[in-house]
């Protein structure tokens, strides 16, 4: 159960765009980490150039779009094999769709402890012990 958030600079996405990253996102997720598609979130958000700096300017609408993908998994599901796959692959389909990125454009996988997140009310911690319960009875 990933959720990521994907924050571009205004005035970049089309809504054709925008599902583009919808499922090569789900898909990257599927394939490099193992993700279950039906649990995969995203969400985009764009944001005013004006509101977004790097090396202390702002980044303008110019010929570079300013992105950074954001990515929440559970601690101890991935390798750190599978996260340098999916950071570089991530860049690369960002580029794709939204175009050329500054080098400053960062892809960031979080670990989070499985106590500390869940979806549907439940904690993922709570989904793995009813699963070890169930498989022990």
């Amino acid at each position: 159960m990933p959720f990521i958030n994907i924050a571009v600079a205004q005035g970049r996405l089309s809504k054709t765009k925008k599902q583009r990253l919808f499922e090569k996102t789900t898909h990257l997720m599927a394939e490099v980490m193992h993700k279950d598609p039906s649990l995969t979130a995203i969400r985009i958000n764009e944001y005013a150039a004006e509101n977004w700096a790097i090396a202390g300017e702002a980044v303008s609408t110019g010929d570079r779009a300013a992105v950074h993908m954001d990515t929440k998994v559970t601690a101890g599901t991935n390798t750190n094999a599978e996260k340098a796959e999916m950071i570089s692959r991530s860049l690369e389909m960002l580029t794709e769709i939204v175009g050329p990125v500054p080098e400053a454009s960062y892809v960031v996988i979080h670990d989070l402890d499985a106590g500390a997140w869940g979806y549907n009310g439940r904690t993922q911690k709570a989904r793995a012990d009813a699963k070890a319960d169930a498989k022990a009875a």
